[in-house]
């Protein structure tokens, strides 16, 4: 994949924290949606939602490795959180119970008119339109 080739394609999925939890607790939902999309577009994981997924890994090296797998595949980039960002999604971070991985999800998924991928589509109902929070299961049965 060349870099001219992401620029040309559009952020289409955002994946939240809980998102990033099922895959890595093994459940195939984000890998089929990734797969679903990365021919025409991008699937982003914000910056600090990666981070807390990297916290909730620590002493687990298979999750610190399955995250390192996530983020280096075709179609995934990782959303940056610089000053511009910080300043725009301030005002998210009230609106999500001060959840800086959550607001950072949100604003993102919102700014790019993309899907909110989530296992928590109860958390963002006010803040996300209802036709873009894409709900995946928290466990699989």
């Amino acid at each position: 994949m060349t870099a001219a080739r992401d620029e040309a394609r559009e952020i289409r999925v955002v994946l939240d924290r809980s998102a990033l939890e099922s895959y890595l607790s093994g459940h195939v939902h984000v890998g089929e949606v990734i797969t679903e999309v990365a021919d025409d577009a991008i699937v982003g994981i914000p910056a600090t939602t990666l981070l807390a997924a990297h916290i909730g890994a620590l002493g687990n090296e298979h999750a610190k490795a399955l995250l390192r797998l996530l983020v280096a595949a075709e179609g995934v980039v990782v959303l940056d959180l610089g000053a511009v960002e910080a300043a725009r999604i301030a005002g998210t971070v009230p609106l999500v119970g001060g959840d800086l991985a959550r607001a950072h999800a949100v604003w993102a998924a919102n700014v790019h008119r993309a899907l909110y991928l989530t296992a928590e589509p109860h958390e963002v109902k006010s803040v996300v339109p209802p036709e873009n929070v894409l709900a995946i299961p928290a466990d699989d049965i």
